[in-house]
């Protein structure tokens, strides 16, 4: 249950209460703020209230009626001066001071119901500000996890969210990663770390370090054996800063796996949240990119050129998520893909690795908007054999020649087949148009109303290597 501290209200001028008892209680946590004029008020309650009274039907024994709201766990007890009492009655002052019970006077000019409106207020403040602090620093940690020493800066990131130190224990117990304040682990906190990462006990732990609240949590990962988050501070944890601390475990077992190049990529996109608004916090677009490439190159350099974080890097290359339209990196020989959404980035990267290999073998950059579009995906190799394969019939041919054959054929299929286009575009009449079209045909075995078959034509057509034909070397 969410609650805020008596003293965000007492610390409201405009309320204008007075504390009578409990200046040293100010911290007791209130859920909500009940207005009762009950005799025994105490069924009615859940515990955490502020309760409010003007003393309608204050009862002659108070101190059995402040013993209830103890035993009922309230947390305050405010009364309303006028219009029943001009005063807070002494020996309701005498037993609340006499059994704990923190007392507030509300003044004349305070309704209840403006007492009730600033609790909701302190409330849904308190609600925001662990909304923002869970945003905040799932931001943080997200940027840390996609730059150099991404276990380190995650952890520096949670420190400083939590006001905390943190240490990261492997199964052994030892140091994999600290923050600064972070004490040397002893031998019993070691200890206690083996039991919560070897699951013979706990899945979680608590303990105190040189007056620290310290809390041990398991880092899972695949096939093997958790690590130990331990985090300490001078308070204790809240909910919402449990869940601040569940986003920095999520992203440290990611950042502790070691999946293949695509499954890192994707990790790396959708770890604490949702792929879009993380990539546009990282990337600052809606709209992005899969930039591949070959070699060795380095990290800082990569993110400086491409402009962007989110680059991986491996042995065999890299891979990297840019905003769409932002490439412009002449001294790299890449593959980039189309534009597309978090969704299709998956379908990207595919892309941009099939771009690469054509961008390798041509030894320039290569755009999926570039050239043939799909016939781009292609490796060039397999292109120009297909391409020889197929047309290998008209490469004997002599009238009319396999120069004009292929022309034509690029020119009626770029014109959807229309004989009158076609022939304006040769230059030709329509009937040498039909007449070739009709060789083509005849000599591939080809279907032309097949659009298989007008698909595969064109693109052996545009595969064709340099100086085709080549007349075939005699053995």
């Amino acid at each position: 249950m969410r609650t805020v501290p008596l003293a965000a209200l007492v610390d409201r001028a405009d309320l204008g209460l007075t504390v009578l008892v409990g200046e040293d209680a100010l911290d007791r946590p209130v859920c909500w703020a009940h207005v009762s004029e009950l005799v025994d008020p105490v069924p009615y309650l859940l515990g955490q209230e502020l309760l409010l009274t003007a003393g309608v039907t204050l009862p002659d024994d108070l101190d059995a009626y402040v013993s209830g709201l103890v035993g009922r766990g309230v947390s305050a007890l405010g009364f309303g001066v006028t219009p029943v009492h001009n005063a807070v009655p002494t020996d309701l002052v005498d037993a609340c001071r006499a059994q704990g019970l923190p007392l507030v006077a509300v003044p004349p000019g305070t309704p209840f119901l403006a007492v009730s409106q600033a609790v909701g207020t302190a409330l849904a403040e308190a609600q925001n500000a662990e909304l923002r602090l869970l945003a905040d620093s799932q931001r943080a940690m997200t940027r840390a996890a996609v730059r150099p020493g991404p276990v380190d800066g995650t952890l520096a990131a949670l420190a400083d969210a939590l006001d905390c130190w943190a240490l990261l224990l492997d199964a052994d117990g030892e140091v994999l990663a600290r923050t600064g304040g972070a004490p040397t682990p002893s031998d019993d906190l070691r200890a206690l770390a083996d039991r919560v990462g070897a699951g013979r006990g706990p899945r979680s732990a608590g303990t105190r370090v040189d007056g620290d609240h310290v809390v041990l949590t398991p880092v899972e990962h695949i096939g093997r054996r958790p690590s130990v988050l331990v985090i300490g501070r001078a308070r204790s944890l809240s909910v919402a800063d449990r869940a601040v601390v569940a986003v920095a475990l999520a992203l440290l077992a990611l950042l502790r796996q070691d999946p293949d190049p695509a499954a890192r990529l994707a990790a790396r996109l959708v770890f604490g949240g949702d792929p879009a608004d993380l990539l546009e916090r990282l990337v600052g677009d809606s709209s992005f990119q899969v930039v591949a490439g070959a070699g060795e190159e380095h990290y800082e350099r990569l993110a400086e050129t491409l402009g962007t974080p989110l680059v991986d890097v491996l042995a065999e290359g890299f891979r990297a998520v840019v905003a769409a339209g932002s490439v412009t990196a002449p001294d790299l020989v890449v593959g980039v893909s189309a534009p597309a959404t978090a969704a299709e980035l998956p379908a990207a990267e595919r892309e941009a690795a099939a771009l690469l290999r054509r961008a390798r073998a041509t030894g320039r950059s290569t755009w999926a908007e570039e050239g043939t579009g799909i016939a781009t995906l292609v490796d060039p190799a397999s292109a120009q054999r297909f391409a020889c394969r197929l047309l290998a019939p008209l490469a004997e041919q002599r009238s009319p020649s396999a120069g004009e054959l292929v022309e034509t054929a690029r020119a009626w299929l770029a014109q959807h087949g229309n004989w009158d286009r076609s022939a304006a575009a040769l230059g030709v009449h329509r009937n040498s148009v039909r007449h070739r079209m009709a060789h083509v045909e005849r000599a591939l075995g080809l279907d032309l109303s097949s659009a298989q078959h007008r698909t595969d034509l064109w693109c052996a057509i545009n595969w064709l290597p340099p100086g085709w034909p080549v007349p075939e070397q005699s053995e």
